[in-house]
């Protein structure tokens, strides 16, 4: 599992990285690979490159930004990730839970506590569903929500993650959409295209815009399923 710290106070970063160390002690069935930063700024600037995290550790209160909108710009790269804010204030609590944060210490935290906050993000880590690829760069392991939209070129696959990386692999698109059909959010756009619905923002005349602004072209055979597909699966979204 990915996990990041990020907190200003060196004497704190140590503590949950101390805090980590014992958990997965304890827990040898987990394996736990972890980045440290002490600016939010510069995990920012990674998570643009292209970075994810399963876990997010983070101190609230920092210079120049909140670790509640550091958050929020890491979620929008990877929703599923899970978030445990630790601060010495309970002041952001509402803040915090309402973006489904997954626990909220206050410092100074107890080891049963923060074992606790971890115990619930990694429970919520073993529901998702993840796909083995053997791309041209190397194995990844991708977890099926981070799959913005795929499409075929030629001979290939580009697979497109919310984080804004992109995979290539060498494969068909009717076995690639035979991996994903299962989950409703995924449906086929022509001959060319899958799409999961949970990253479109609008679909307008013969094309559909996801996140991040790209542009998906819609057959125009194609545009009543597809427009059908997005509203029901948006009036299914609201009812849960």
């Amino acid at each position: 599992m990915q996990v990041v710290i990020c907190d200003d106070i060196q004497k704190d970063m140590e503590t949950i990285r101390a805090a980590i160390d014992t958990y997965s002690t304890a827990h040898p069935e987990y394996c736990f690979e972890i980045d440290e930063y002490s600016a939010a700024l510069d995990l920012l600037h990674m998570v643009e490159k292209g970075k994810t995290y399963n876990i997010a550790l983070l101190d609230i209160c920092m210079p120049g930004i909140l670790g509640t909108d550091v958050a929020e710009e890491m979620l929008a790269k990877s929703p599923e990730m899970d978030v445990i804010f630790l601060t010495t204030s309970n002041e952001y609590a509402v803040a915090a839970f309402a973006m489904n944060a997954t626990h909220y210490l206050l410092k100074p935290f107890t080891q049963e506590q923060f074992d606790a906050a971890i115990d619930r993000a990694v429970k919520n880590i073993e529901q998702y569903d993840y796909l083995s690829l053997d791309c041209v760069d190397g194995i990844y392991r991708v977890c099926i929500s981070e799959i913005a939209s795929i499409e075929s070129q030629n001979h290939y696959l580009r697979i497109n993650l919310s984080s804004g990386k992109v995979l290539r692999l060498r494969m068909k698109l009717s076995q690639m959409f035979e991996e994903v059909q299962k989950y409703p959010e995924f449906i086929r756009v022509g001959v060319s295209y899958v799409v999961n619905l949970d990253f479109v923002r609008s679909i307008s005349g013969n094309s559909i815009e996801i996140q991040g602004g790209v542009k998906i072209p819609v057959p125009r055979r194609c545009v009543e399923e597809v427009q059908k597909a997005y509203m029901e699966f948006c009036r299914k979204e609201a009812r849960k």
